[in-house]
C-alpha cells in the first residue's frame, strides 16, 4: 500500500464534529491527521442543517446530548471571537397554544435548569408578541432561551479545521477509510484509498458513514439511519422581520419539529420535516415534504410569503439506534473512540463532544502533554 503515513490520532470525518475534535486535539503535542472522503470539508450533514446553536433545554439530563449541549453553546460564545465565527445570538422561543402544551414548556424549563441553561424564562401574552409580532395570535405561552443563536455551519467547520491545521494537524481530502489493521485487538493502522496511516488511536466522526466505519473495525454495536429534513428559504428583503429569532413548536416524536428562524445573514427559513431515508445520499426535496413543512409552519406563522421563496434544500441527519449521541470507547477495538449519531443538537454540542473525546482517548491509554505554543485564534 502506497503513501504510508504515521499519526498519533486519526480523526475520521471532516464535518463540524470531526473538525472540532481535530482542533481540540491540536492543543496537545500530538501528530493529528483528519481524513475526509469528500473533496471538501463539511459537505455532508454539516452543510445542510438548521444552523441553530441550541440553548440546551431539550435533551434529557442523563443523555450525552444533555451533557454536551449547554456546554457546547457556552464554548461557542468563547469561540466566536477566537475563530471569527458568523453567529447571531437571536435567542429562541418554544411556543404553546393549549394548557397541555404549556405543561410541556414547564417540563422543558425544569430540564433546562438541570442542564445548566442560563436565563430561561416562561413568557405569556404581550411579552411573546413584542419579540415576535407575526406569530399566530392563539399562542398563549412561550419558553424563552436567550443563549440560542444561528450560525453558518460550513464556515464554522472550516474555521475549526483551519485552526487545527495552523497548530500542526494534517488534513487529507478525498481520503476514504477502507479498513483497519489490528494487533491483539488494538488498532495499529487506518487504511485509506490514499494509503495507510499507522496509528494506535482513531476517532470515528464519519457522520452518516459512522456505522459502516465502525463495522470495518469489527464494532457493530450501533447503527445509523439517515433522516431527511426539507427546508424553504425566503428572500431577505421580502421577509424582513418576519421572524427575529428561532421559533419552535412543541417538540414531537422525531425531534424539535418544523420551526421558523432567521439565518445568520438575515434570511428567514422554515423546516425541517423528518423522514427516514433508505439512501444516505438522497438529499432530494419532495412536493409532499415541502407541503408538510409549509402547512406545519403556518401553525406558528400563519402569513407565510410563499411567493418570496428563493430556494429549497434538504439535508440528512445521522440517527443512531440509541437516539442519542454515541460518544464512547469502542468495546471491541482498543484505540477506537466513537463520535457518532450526531443529530441535533450535534452542531451545538461539537466543541463539548471534542472535549469528551479527549477524555475517552486518555481512558484508552493516550496521555498527551499540552502544547505550549497552541494558537487558538485565526488571523
Amino acid at each position: 500500500m502506497r503513501n504510508i503515513l504515521t499519526a498519533d490520532v486519526v480523526v475520521i470525518g471532516g464535518g463540524i464534529v470531526g473538525a472540532a475534535i481535530a482542533r481540540e486535539l491540536s492543543k496537545y503535542n500530538l501528530a493529528i491527521t483528519l481524513t475526509e472522503k469528500a473533496p471538501d470539508l463539511s459537505t455532508g450533514t454539516t452543510k445542510a442543517n438548521s444552523g441553530i446553536l441550541h440553548a440546551g433545554f431539550d435533551p434529557e439530563p442523563d443523555s450525552v446530548k444533555g451533557l454536551t449541549n449547554a456546554r457546547g453553546n457556552f464554548l461557542y460564545h468563547q469561540l466566536e471571537d477566537e475563530l471569527g465565527l458568523e453567529i447571531r445570538w437571536t435567542g429562541s422561543l418554544v411556543v404553546a397554544k393549549t394548557g397541555d402544551e404549556t405543561a410541556v414548556l414547564e417540563e422543558l424549563y425544569a430540564r433546562g435548569a438541570q442542564n445548566g441553561v442560563p436565563g430561561l424564562a416562561l413568557l405569556a401574552g404581550d411579552e411573546i408578541f413584542r419579540r415576535e409580532p407575526n406569530l399566530a395570535k392563539d399562542i398563549k405561552t412561550a419558553l424563552y432561551a436567550p443563549t440560542a443563536g444561528v450560525i453558518s455551519p460550513f464556515t464554522a467547520a472550516v474555521a475549526f479545521a483551519e485552526c487545527a491545521a495552523q497548530n500542526g494537524a494534517r488534513i487529507l481530502l478525498n481520503c476514504e477509510v477502507k479498513g483497519f489493521d489490528m494487533e491483539s485487538g488494538r488498532l495499529s493502522a487506518v487504511n485509506t484509498n490514499q494509503g495507510q496511516i499507522r496509528t494506535r488511536y482513531a476517532v470515528n466522526a464519519a457522520g452518516l458513514d459512522a456505522g459502516e466505519v465502525s463495522g470495518l473495525a469489527g464494532d457493530r454495536s450501533f447503527t445509523i439511519t439517515p433522516r431527511r429534513g426539507e427546508y424553504l428559504v425566503f428572500d431577505r428583503a421580502a421577509t424582513k422581520n418576519l421572524v427575529n429569532s428561532v421559533v419552535f413548536p412543541i417538540p414531537g416524536q422525531y425531534g424539535k419539529g418544523v420551526l421558523a428562524a432567521s439565518t445568520y445573514n438575515g434570511e428567514c427559513f422554515i423546516g425541517p420535516n423528518a423522514e427516514n431515508a433508505a439512501d444516505s445520499a438522497d438529499t432530494a426535496t419532495t412536493g409532499k415534504g415541502l407541503d408538510f413543512v409549509v402547512q406545519t409552519a403556518r401553525n406558528i406563522i400563519p402569513d407565510l410569503p410563499l411567493s418570496s421563496v428563493i430556494t429549497q434544500f434538504s439535508g440528512l441527519r445521522a440517527i443512531s439506534d440509541t437516539d442519542d449521541f454515541v460518544v464512547r470507547n469502542s468495546a471491541v477495538t482498543r484505540g477506537l473512540v466513537q463520535a457518532a449519531g450526531m443529530q441535533s443538537p450535534g452542531l451545538t454540542a461539537a466543541p463539548a463532544v471534542a472535549e469528551m473525546v479527549v477524555g475517552f482517548l486518555r481512558e484508552a491509554g493516550l496521555n498527551p502533554a499540552g502544547k505550549s505554543g497552541f494558537n487558538g485564534r485565526l488571523p
